[in-house]
């Protein structure tokens, strides 16, 4: 696990004081306006009703303690509630933080290493239990004793969960967490000031749930949780239901979900689902799928169809512990046969080429222009390297999921790899898995897929990605292994610094990185959501956090 968490000694920072602003902001109606007040909406709408959604594969888990995926993350944040939230926001005003759970954002410490909450009175969960303030410290228990990809967020930031990792007993004390289930007082003691920590409280890792809830992961039959709506029922990796949680009170700021019902179905096959909304045989779902299918959906529905670029990098992750890829120089070679314009043809257009590691969108953000390996698809240049590294003829393996745009993109890496000399064969898991599995040491996978869509908007949630202290032996986020002392060393310097200042090295740390090809970026997602002729799509609210925010969907009248 993660020894030790960046920290932020400067509080002021730029962005951290957006966050702070006192904006309880957003219509209570959650429509996808942009938050613009005044004239009526485009579509009349109902309440209540139910919807039926698509997803091309099961999320990792519907646990919030362990979900680490946009799809899982879409479903959560609709039904579980964390301590301080987003503003229900499109576009920079979504990044702004609003208390949730809490009456108020939190009072901190002049030093800036004490947070003090106190919880809305009354709060129940959604099976009617009472929501304590001790609650929150054993929903970070679990996150750590479970080993989630997200417990290094809060092993080496609170007081005490580095000892209580080691400690090794599920309930045991968190020495940093103390909680008064009275006076409903949290107070939460970090190691040193951490600019971060507010947007790490607001991720689903730190949802509240019962005292109660076993130490165990809970996909098959989630714990109750505090949001407007709960996950009322999963059914094998094939289907799980929404339902509109009864419990919810009136919060200021995060408005009650407008339907009673979402089912959610996985369909393996894209252009089916595709289709199945065209005919309207189910009302949403947002991935590229193949080119045919979004052609035909843009052409005959275009005023069912949205797409938005998103904060979001897909790449293709090199294990720098297993042969070849501990050779930077046969790294180099993949990053000179891979042709960004082709892999952006396997997304049916819906993806923006680029060569950066941090998206547009990210502060610290600088395009990388040239690409450091050229247009790409220098095979003869790539062979020569091979031959000359001593790695031509090697058998490499290719991760990817069934997902129909990653299986394509991971046969045309495998298939890249060959034409350069690799003998490369691809292995395709189910997407509920895959992230587990070559994120397991004990896997060794090679190369293949990757993606990361923000946890929050700040370049060190991208960078955590390659920094050695993620590296751990289960739920590995740092898939490549990179670990690299001179980046360690960078990241710390740039976590001391105002955002604005550190803007610059963190687009100088962004370069090196793929100058380096510790990692190869290929592009950046556009997302499209599709709508049947039920749903009021001018009214759904796209996050720039949380993507489609389930709670603003709605029937038209």
């Amino acid at each position: 696990m993660r020894s030790t968490l960046r920290t932020l000694l400067v509080l002021a920072l730029t962005l951290s004081m957006a966050l702070f602003v006192a904006a309880c902001g957003g219509d209570d109606n959650g429509s996808g306006d942009s938050g613009d007040s005044g004239g009526e909406p485009a579509s009349k709408i109902q309440e209540g009703g139910e919807a039926t959604f698509n997803y091309p594969s099961f999320p990792d888990y519907l646990d919030p303690a362990m979900s680490y995926t946009a799809a899982g993350w879409q479903a959560l944040y609709a039904s579980y509630g964390q301590l301080t939230t987003y503003a229900r926001k499109e576009g920079k005003e979504g990044a702004v933080l609003i208390p949730g759970l809490a009456e108020a954002l939190p009072e901190i410490s002049e030093d800036g290493k004490t947070y003090t909450f106190k919880l809305r009175d009354g709060l129940k969960y959604s099976d009617g239990s009472e929501v304590k303030a001790n609650d929150f410290e054993h929903a970070i228990k679990r996150v750590i004793t479970l080993e989630s990809g997200g417990a290094s967020f809060y092993t080496g930031t609170i007081k005490g969960a580095e000892d209580y990792l080691k400690a090794g007993k599920a309930k045991g004390d968190i020495s940093g967490i103390t909680a008064d289930d009275e006076t409903g007082e949290i107070k939460i003691e970090l190691n040193a000031p951490n600019g971060q920590f507010p947007y790490i409280l607001s991720m689903p890792f730190a949802s509240l749930v019962p005292g109660d809830t076993p130490f165990e992961v809970l996909t098959k039959n989630p714990p109750p949780g505090v949001a407007p709506m709960k996950l009322s029922s999963v059914e094998g990796s094939r289907r799980f239901v929404l339902e509109k949680n009864e419990n919810w009170p009136e919060i200021e700021g995060i408005p009650a979900a407008r339907l009673d019902k979402i089912t959610v179905n996985v369909v393996d096959e894209n252009e089916r689902a595709i289709r199945d909304v065209l005919a309207n045989k189910a009302d949403w779902m947002d991935d590229p799928g193949p080119g045919d299918a979004l052609r035909e959906f843009k052409e005959t529905a275009p005023d069912r169809y949205t797409d938005q670029v998103t904060n979001s990098t897909y790449y293709f992750f090199l294990n720098h512990r297993v042969k070849p890829f501990d050779n930077a120089e046969v790294r180099k070679a993949v990053g000179m046969a891979i042709d960004k314009k082709a892999l952006e043809r396997l997304f049916g257009g819906q993806l923006e080429p680029g060569c950066n590691f941090l998206p547009p969108g990210m502060e610290g953000y600088e395009k990388i222009d040239p690409c450091p390996y050229g247009e790409g698809n220098d095979i003869e240049g790539a062979k020569a390297i091979l031959e000359k590294e001593g790695v031509a003829g090697d058998e490499v393996t290719v991760w990817g999921n069934e997902e129909e745009s990653t299986k394509a993109v991971t046969e045309y890496l495998a298939d890249t790899l060959n034409k350069i000399g690799f003998k490369a064969k691809p292995r395709i898991v189910d997407g509920e898995v895959y992230f587990q599995t070559i994120g397991a040491q004990k896997t060794k996978a090679q190369i293949g897929f990757a993606n990361w869509f923000q946890d929050f908007p700040h370049p060190g949630n991208f960078l955590f990605l390659v920094d050695p202290d993620t590296i751990q032996e289960t739920n590995n986020q740092n898939f490549s292994n990179v670990d690299d002392p001179e980046i360690k060393k960078q990241l710390d310097e740039l976590d001391t610094q105002e955002l604005g200042e550190a803007a610059a090295g963190y687009a100088e740390l962004d370069k090196k990185l793929v100058e380096n090809a510790d990692i190869i970026p290929y592009g950046h997602r556009r997302l499209p959501s599709f709508y049947s002729e039920r749903i009021a799509a001018d009214q759904v609210l796209f996050h720039p956090v949380m993507l489609a925010d389930y709670t603003s969907f709605a029937l038209k009248q």
